[in-house]
């Protein structure tokens, strides 16, 4: 007969497998799925000195938006132009397509404390277009009296794509892609305190949702029109709150100004 301390402890050593088995990360950004070459051409990977720290939106030839706390020294003090770069025309963050120098960085006036987060980066040289480079489209401007809520009602699909960690914690070289529904800014204000005006709230299923290095990725709608660049989330990656992205649309005369 068999040592019954033996069988317990091949018993114990077998459900520990399974456990570990059942419990390993994934090996993908939260809840997302690998983009295909081209399907986001306008997608730019933001670099600090020669490292990938953020994403951002290709919106013509010469200018990215992204997060200002991506490019941010001290509240609207931007980083040196010099320090920063844009990886473009590739879903590889580390190779492939073009690197292109910043000139200029300039950061929305209002921005403190992740509210108003969005910048313009300058690029030294205009990009060249192709099937892998390209500008998004802008949303239609909404005027002040306008309900932001009829822009994008709650539960509008929306998607995001971008670089950030995976489930298992490490970054993500190819990029990744995922739905979202947009929150209405009442359900946004009772899930998290932040029904602005000036912000798109992002619903998912808990486990899901942007991470380190998606911030300043482009939130898209279902005719690619750009509708918000994602901003942060709440905790932890993946946490039972809405993710948090700025309002394009809020911020056209803005950007308009500054891209001229």
């Amino acid at each position: 007969m068999a040592d019954p301390r033996i069988t317990l402890g091949l018993g114990l050593l077998i459900f520990g497998l399974i456990l570990t088995t059942e419990a390993s990360p994934q090996g993908r950004i939260l809840g997302g799925e690998d983009v295909a070459q081209g399907e986001y051409p306008w997608s730019a990977s933001v670099r600090y000195n020669k490292a990938h720290v953020c994403s951002g939106t290709i919106i013509s030839i010469s200018h990215i938006l992204t997060a200002a706390h991506c490019v941010s020294s001290v509240g609207t003090t931007p980083v040196e132009a010099s320090t920063l770069a844009v990886r473009v025309g590739t879903i590889n963050q580390y190779a492939g397509g073009i690197i292109v120098n910043v000139k200029k960085v300039v950061i929305q006036p209002s921005y403190g404390n992740f509210l108003h987060d969005i910048a313009i980066l300058e690029l030294d040289e205009s990009l060249l277009f192709n099937t892998r480079v390209a500008a998004i489209a802008l949303p239609p401007k909404v005027e002040e009296s306008e309900d932001v809520d009829a822009e994008l009602p709650n539960g509008t699909p929306v998607y995001v794509a971008g670089w950030g960690e995976l489930s298992n914690g490490t970054a993500s070289y190819k990029q990744q892609k995922a739905n979202f529904n947009t929150l209405s800014r009442s359900l946004c204000e009772w899930e998290a305190g932040y029904g602005y005006a000036s912000v798109v709230c992002l619903s998912r299923a808990e486990g899901e949702g942007i991470c380190r290095g998606d911030a300043g990725a482009p939130v898209i709608d279902e005719k690619n029109v750009l509708r918000g660049v994602t901003s942060f989330q709440f905790g932890p990656c993946a946490s039972k709150y809405p993710d948090v992205a700025t309002r394009v649309s809020y911020y056209l005369s803005w950007i308009e100004a500054n891209t001229q």
